[in-house]
Formats: structure tokens, C-alpha cells, sequence
């Protein structure tokens, strides 16, 4: 009985998610202004083998003076490692999802200042297992600088690792 109330639960918590794109869809995804993302929720569907995915905000302790759009950061099914060029931290999220690779583009929206800059960054290690659910929260003072993916074919199914740094304003 517990395990079965266990799976009801987190049957409800991914119903009620705010995804910010449906299977299948794109993401067209970016923080209010003055804000940057430091948490990333994202959940499998094998029989659609695609991900939905939910950003979160926060407020970032300085204005931001640049912010541009990367290029497509990888190709379809192959390995990709991106980040904000200038110690600038992701603001916002862009993919395009195609159905018969199963695999989607990704495009990071970064956002710079000359008010901070970025100490102790580290990576990650892998977020997620192969079609699982994963959740990722920087650390307090943390904000994400990137974000590095390997696709598998065979899971059609992409692993996670970011790149974190914690900001210090001048």
C-alpha cells in the first residue's frame, strides 16, 4: 500500500508540473527581466521518447548590460557542452524537437554583467539516469553558466550535467 501511494503522489506531481513545453514541442522558454535560471525539472515519456521540461527563476543580484542568444549549441544525437561566453548565466531556453531523430536542438539565452563576477564554478555530475525524471537546484549564490547533454539512440534519450558558478557583485 505504500509504494502504491508513493506512485499516486508522484503520478500528481507530474500532472500539476508547469511544463513549459508539451512532448513533442518545442521550447521557447526565458526569466522575467532581472531574473536567471538556477533550477531545471525535466520528465521522460518513452512511449514519446521526448522530455517536458519546467525552468525556474530567481531574482540575480545585479542588472544585466548584455544579453544574446547561443546558436544551436549541438546536433542531432550528438554529445554538446555550452557555455555563457563572459561568465554571463543562462536566462532562458529554446529547443526544437524532431520525431524521427527523437532528439531535440537546443539554444541557451545568456545574460552578462560587469557588476559580478563568477567564482567556485564547477560541473556537475550526470543528473539523470536513462528515461527517468530528473531535478536540478543550484546551490544558494549559484546561478547556472551552462549546460552539457549526451544522447543515447538506442534510449532515445538524452543525459544532463551544468555547469554552476556562484556570483559575487563588485
Amino acid at each position: 500500500m505504500k509504494c502504491t501511494c508513493v506512485l499516486v503522489l508522484f503520478m500528481i506531481s507530474h500532472v500539476i508540473a508547469d511544463w513549459h513545453n508539451d512532448f513533442d514541442t518545442g521550447v521557447n522558454f526565458e526569466c522575467p527581466s532581472g531574473q536567471a535560471i538556477y533550477k531545471i525539472k525535466s520528465y521522460h515519456d518513452n512511449s514519446r521518447e521526448d522530455r517536458v521540461f519546467e525552468f525556474f527563476c530567481k531574482n540575480f543580484p545585479t542588472s544585466f548590460s548584455k544579453c544574446t542568444w547561443t546558436n544551436y549549441v549541438n546536433e542531432w544525437d550528438k554529445p554538446f557542452s555550452a557555455t555563457c561566453p563572459y561568465n554571463g548565466v543562462i536566462v532562458g531556453a529554446n529547443s526544437y524537437h524532431d520525431n524521427g531523430r527523437e532528439d531535440r536542438l537546443w539554444k541557451w539565452y545568456c545574460c552578462e554583467s560587469n557588476a559580478y563576477y563568477a567564482v567556485n564554478c564547477y560541473e556537475t555530475p550526470l543528473i539523470n539516469d536513462w528515461d527517468a525524471y530528473h531535478e536540478y537546484t543550484a546551490p544558494s549564490g549559484y546561478f547556472i553558466h551552462g549546460v552539457a547533454g549526451y544522447h543515447d539512440n538506442n534510449r532515445e534519450d538524452r543525459r544532463w550535467q551544468y555547469n554552476v558558478c556562484q556570483i559575487k557583485t563588485y
